[in-house]
């Protein structure tokens, strides 16, 4: 099969190398030249170094790296989403697979696009793997998952597609039963939004620091039960959308397998893969401050607990924690998303939230999911 992956980054990297062994790979990048045609891939949990096969074609033209493409695989972050569909439209041929990883950010609100040109869209509910690029286009240091999940647009093709993808990766999935599932697994908008938190609660006057903190390593129990209590205020939502299956969304509680917040606080701070992560911030002349346009702030917030809260706002379900994250976001970040305590700031046009694409009450929400 031709894959073509999208974006050249930590995770279009490593799907690169997990694939081209058996299929051929055209990977667009904004920086074909730098890249070699094959890859050194070292495994992050064994240690083992293994050279690509080949990649056939690296390009920063869609038209190449699109046409006759059975599996896209788009890796850009959500803020680019809308934009990289359309470059990608007129290039899908009739049933390809058009999936984004991880696809969260209300990419499904552009399957549409997808849709018209007789394909199939989806996304993966978490990323396949723990990446970080050693040197672009040359070495990455990763380690696979052993299991994620995929929902589809129209969501008839989930088992399908599931099963497709799984094979292609090498990696266990489950088919999801709706594409909404895949928008409310709170992976990077609850974890990195709660930790931020605790941190700007703590500095709220300065917000300097003398050094880099570790992000996860010195997780605290603020930042444990603000994402539970966050995640308890999603699950809410869940139960009010009677007519969708929302069984699948999992409480961060089951997923890191703890009971409480101590145990959380324990469990984050002790994950061999994240607890050596710095958190996002730029030196200042010896003193270190939050970047503001780290993918933590552009990306978790307009492209995650945005659409959360707005799901709430049209289920009727109030969320206090969600609401005092947001506020101390809107604040440090310049942004309005809150007027009189109504989330109708004028900044949330450049959001991607629900009611920005017609979903203004349940039985649209409904009508939307069960497609």
């Amino acid at each position: 099969m031709k894959i073509a992956i999208v974006g050249g980054g930590n995770i279009g990297t490593a799907i690169a190398c997990y694939t081209a062994d058996k299929h051929d790979v055209y990977i667009y990048s904004s920086q074909p030249n730098v890249w070699k045609k094959n890859i050194i891939y070292r495994d992050k949990v064994s240690g083992i170094v293994s050279i690509s096969s080949d990649i056939k074609k690296i390009s920063d033209d869609y038209s190449i790296i699109i046409s006759d493409a059975d599996i896209i695989f788009i890796t850009h972050p959500s803020f680019m989403i809308e934009t990289t569909i359309n470059n990608i439209v007129p290039y899908l041929k009739k049933g390809c697979l058009v999936g984004i990883i991880p696809g969260t950010g209300g990419a499904e609100f552009y399957a549409n696009k997808v849709l018209a040109k007789n394909a199939v869209f989806f996304g993966l509910d978490r990323v396949p793997c723990v990446s970080r690029i050693e040197k672009y286009g040359e070495e990455i240091i990763a380690s696979k998952k052993e299991k994620t999940r995929l929902a589809t647009i129209p969501r008839s093709y989930s088992k399908k597609v599931s099963e497709i993808i799984s094979k292609v990766l090498d990696i266990d999935i489950e088919a999801l039963d709706n594409y909404l599932v895949v928008t409310f697994t709170p992976s990077n908008p609850l974890v990195h939004s709660s930790r931020l938190y605790s941190m700007l609660k703590d500095n709220e006057e300065l917000n300097t620091w003398d050094y880099n903190p570790l992000f996860y390593g010195e997780w605290d129990d603020v930042a444990s039960e603000i994402m539970i209590a966050c995640d308890n205020e999603l699950h809410q939502i869940c139960d009010s959308l009677d007519k969708l299956n929302m069984n699948q969304v999992i409480s961060l509680k089951e997923h890191y397998e703890v009971n409480d917040i101590n145990e959380m606080t324990n469990k984050i701070k002790s994950i061999d893969t994240m607890k050596h992560i710095l958190s996002p911030m730029i030196n200042l002349n010896g003193k270190f401050i939050i970047d503001k346009n780290s993918r933590y702030f552009t990306e978790d917030i307009p492209y995650g607990l945005c659409i959360i809260k707005d799901f709430a706002r049209i289920c009727k379900i109030d969320t206090p924690y969600i609401d005092k994250v947001l506020k101390c976001f809107e604040v440090f970040m310049n942004k309005e998303y809150f007027i009189d305590n109504i989330f109708q700031g004028i900044d949330l046009k450049d959001t991607s939230i629900p009611s920005n694409y017609s979903l203004i009450d349940k039985n649209s929400i409904f009508d939307f999911y069960l497609q």
